[in-house]
C-alpha cells in the first residue's frame, strides 16, 4: 500500500499533485484507489474543485470524504482547511468499493434492506470503513443494523462528519454530498490485513451515579437530582456557554455491553438538565470521568506498540474533535505523531466514533479510533520506534493522577463502610437472618405491590416460626447454648430459602420468633416447605439440650388484605400449633378465619 497526501491550496498546485500520484499509480500498482478528502469549513468552491480534479485524473478511484472538525495532515492536527489522501492498493487482487446509504427522516430499516441485499458483496471483503452524519441518524440503531447484517468477521470502524449549529455535517461518495446518510468502504483482497484499536483514556472519578430520568440525549436527573447539579456541586462548573469545553475533561463513562463508552455534555438547560453526545437510557449507570494527559498518552502509547507489532503500512485515524479541544486544537497530534512515525495516516477529527469490538458494534465519543492496514505479510523492515517523549514509566503517576487515586480510594472506603453499616441496619447480628424491621418492611412493600390480586406469580404466603418450650433451654442450660440453637434454627431457615430460589426471605421476629416471607407461593406450597423445614430443626442435635423443635403458623394474603391482618392470620395459626401440642405446622384458611388442622404435618410432640 502507497499513500500520497496534500492540502488544497490553488487548483493548479492541487492539480500538480494529484497527477503525480496518478502517474506512480500507472507505474507501479496495478491496484485501486481510495481517495479521502476531508473538509473543515474549506470553501464550498475549493471543495468542488478539489472533487472534480480527482474525478478527472482518478476516474477509477473510490472518492469519499466529509465535513470535519480538524484535519490530520502528515500526522498532525492542522489548521489546514482542506486535506486529501490518497491510498493505493498495490496487489492485484486488492479491491475497494464504495456504497452510500440515504437515511431519510431518521428511518433506518432501509438500511438493513440495503445491507441484506448485497450479501454477495461481502465476499472477499477484509474491512469497512463508515463515515456517517451522526447528527441527522439514529446512530444507536445504525450501530446495531452493522453489527447485525454485516459479517461477524470483518472489522468494522469509523467516525461522524462534523456539523454544529453553524455547519451542517456532510459526506460524500463518488462527488456527491449528502446530509442525511453513511458511506461504507469496503475493502478486500487475499493479501489485505487490518486490525483495529481504540484509545479512551479517562478515568472514573467519585461513585457511581443511577440514570433516574432522561429523554433521548437529554440527561435529566441522577440519583433524583438535576444532572447538572454533579458540575455544579463537586467541580464548580458554571451554568453557562462555556459549559461544554468546562465539562470535557469530566465525560461521564457508561457500561454497554461489558465496555466503556463515554458521553460528554454539549449544553445545560436552565431546569438543570443536560444535552448529552448521545442517548443515555434509563436506569443506566454512570461514572464521572476525568481526563488526564499522562494517563491518556499512556494509553496511545500501548496502542502505538500494539500497531507496531502488527507492522502496518496505512493508518487510518478517527480523532474525536473532543480530544482535540481537551488537548488545546493542534496540541491533540501529540496523540496522532506517535502513529504516523510507524505509517502514513489519514484522518480527521470527527462528531463521534463508532468501531466493531468485540462481539459489539458502539458509538463512542471522545475516542481515538485506529486502523492500521498493510497487504502481504508484516515487512521486514525494522519499524520505527516510538518516542521517548510519548512513552511513561509505568510507574509513574502525575500529581493529578494519585490525588485522583486518593480521592477514588477514599470514596470507595466510604461506600464500602456506608454499605456494611446499611447492612447492619437492616440485619439481626446473632442470626444474620433480616430484623425484624426490614423483614415488616419487606412484608409491608410486597403486599401493598400485589394487594388487588394475590394469586399466581403475585401470592404471597407468610410462615411464623416459634422454638417450643425456648425458656426452658436458657434457664436450663444458659443463654450461650439458646444461642447456639437460635444460630443453627437460623441457619437452617437461610439453607431452605436458599434452596427455593424465588425471592424468598427471612426473618427474627423477636427472641426465639422468625417470620419467612415466600413470594408467589401458595397457601399449600408454604405449608410444605414449612413442614420440610420443622423436619430440619427437629434433627438438628444440641450439645447441652439435644434436641430442639418448633411450631409454625402459615397464611396467605388474601384479596386487599393488607400486612397487619396477614401477619396476625399467621400468628393466630402458630398459636393453634402451640396448643395442638407443638413441633407441627397449623395453617390459617379463609381471610378473617383461623384454624388449626392438627391433622396436616402432624408429628409426635416431644
Amino acid at each position: 500500500m502507497k499513500q500520497f497526501q496534500t492540502v488544497y491550496r490553488d487548483r493548479e498546485s492541487f492539480r500538480s499533485s494529484v497527477a503525480e500520484w496518478k502517474a506512480w499509480q500507472d507505474a507501479h500498482a496495478p491496484g485501486q484507489a481510495l481517495v479521502h478528502i476531508f473538509s473543515d469549513d474549506a470553501d464550498v468552491a475549493d471543495v468542488s474543485c478539489a472533487r472534480e480534479i480527482v474525478g478527472h485524473l482518478l476516474p477509477d478511484a473510490s472518492c469519499i470524504g466529509a465535513s470535519a472538525s480538524g484535519n490530520i495532515f502528515e500526522g498532525n492536527i492542522t489548521t489546514e482547511k482542506l486535506v486529501v489522501t490518497c491510498t493505493v492498493f498495490e496487489h492485484s487482487d486488492s479491491f475497494v468499493r464504495t456504497r452510500f446509504f440515504s437515511i431519510e427522516n431518521r428511518d433506518a430499516s432501509t438500511l438493513r434492506t440495503a445491507l441484506r441485499a448485497m450479501k454477495a458483496d461481502f465476499a472477499g471483503v477484509k474491512a469497512i470503513e463508515v463515515i456517517m452524519t451522526i447528527d441527522t441518524i439514529p446512530i444507536r440503531e445504525v450501530c446495531a443494523i452493522l453489527q447485525e447484517e454485516i459479517p461477524e468477521h470483518i472489522p468494522i470502524w469509523g467516525g461522524g462528519a462534523f456539523g454544529d449549529n453553524v455547519f451542517t455535517a456532510y459526506i460524500f461518495d463518488k462527488g456527491q454530498a449528502n446530509t442525511h446518510g453513511i458511506v461504507l468502504a469496503m475493502m478486500g483482497g487475499g493479501d489485505l490485513h487490518v486490525m483495529t484499536s481504540y484509545v479512551i483514556g479517562w478515568k472514573p472519578l467519585g461513585s457511581a451515579l443511577k440514570v433516574t430520568r432522561a429523554k433521548g440525549k437529554v440527561l435529566c436527573e441522577l440519583d433524583g437530582n438535576p444532572a447538572y447539579q454533579i458540575y455544579q456541586h463537586y467541580l464548580r462548573i458554571p451554568n453557562d456557554e462555556h459549559i461544554f469545553y468546562n465539562a470535557l475533561e469530566f465525560p461521564f463513562a457508561v457500561s454497554h455491553q461489558n465496555r466503556i463508552l463515554l458521553r460528554h455534555a454539549l449544553a445545560c438547560h436552565d431546569d438543570g438538565s443536560i444535552d448529552m453526545s448521545t442517548d443515555i437510557p434509563e436506569g443506566s449507570i454512570l461514572h464521572l470521568t476525568y481526563g488526564d494527559p499522562d494517563t491518556i498518552m499512556q494509553n496511545v502509547s500501548l496502542c502505538a506498540d500494539q500497531v507496531r507489532d502488527f507492522a502496518p503500512e496505512v493508518i487510518s485515524i478517527f480523532d474525536c474533535f473532543g480530544r482535540k479541544s481537551f488537548w488545546g486544537g493542534t496540541e491533540g497530534s501529540r496523540e496522532t505523531r506517535p502513529l504516523h512515525k510507524l505509517a502514513p495516516t489519514y484522518g480527521f477529527c470527527t462528531a463521534g466514533e463508532l468501531i466493531r469490538w468485540q462481539g459489539g458494534m458502539d458509538h463512542h465519543n471522545l475516542s481515538l479510533v485506529v486502523a492500521a492496514m498493510r497487504e502481504g505479510g508484516p515487512g521486514e523492515q525494522e519499524m520505527t520506534a516510538i518516542q521517548e517523549e510519548v512513552r511513561q514509566n509505568e510507574s509513574s503517576m502525575s500529581m493529578v493522577s494519585r490525588l485522583v487515586n486518593f480521592i477514588n480510594t477514599a470514596t470507595a472506603e466510604v461506600i464500602e463502610a456506608n454499605t456494611r453499616l446499611s447492612i447492619m441496619a437492616i440485619t439481626d447480628q446473632l442470626t444474620q437472618l433480616y430484623n425484624r424491621g426490614e423483614i415488616q418492611r419487606q412484608i409491608t412493600e410486597r403486599i401493598q405491590e400485589n394487594c388487588s390480586a394475590p394469586v399466581g406469580e403475585n401470592a404471597t404466603s407468610l410462615v411464623m416460626i416459634d422454638l417450643d418450650d425456648f425458656k426452658q433451654i436458657n434457664d436450663t442450660y444458659g443463654h450461650n447454648e439458646g444461642d447456639q440453637v437460635l444460630i443453627a434454627v437460623s441457619a437452617q431457615i437461610r439453607a431452605a430459602l436458599e434452596a427455593l430460589g424465588n425471592g424468598a426471605v427471612g426473618g427474627r421476629w423477636g427472641g426465639e420468633e422468625f417470620m419467612v416471607m415466600l413470594p408467589g407461593m401458595p397457601l399449600d406450597a408454604a405449608a410444605a416447605f414449612a413442614e420440610s423445614l420443622r423436619v430440619r430443626i427437629e434433627n438438628l442435635h444440641f450439645a447441652l439440650c439435644g434436641r430442639e423443635t418448633a411450631s409454625f403458623g402459615v397464611a396467605q394474603a388474601q384479596p386487599g388484605e393488607e400486612a397487619d391482618p396477614l401477619v396476625l392470620r399467621a400468628d393466630v395459626a402458630l398459636y393453634v400449633a402451640k396448643k395442638s401440642g407443638k413441633n407441627r405446622v397449623c395453617r390459617a384458611d379463609g381471610k378473617g378465619e383461623h384454624t388449626g388442622k392438627r391433622t396436616v404435618y402432624e408429628s409426635d410432640a416431644r
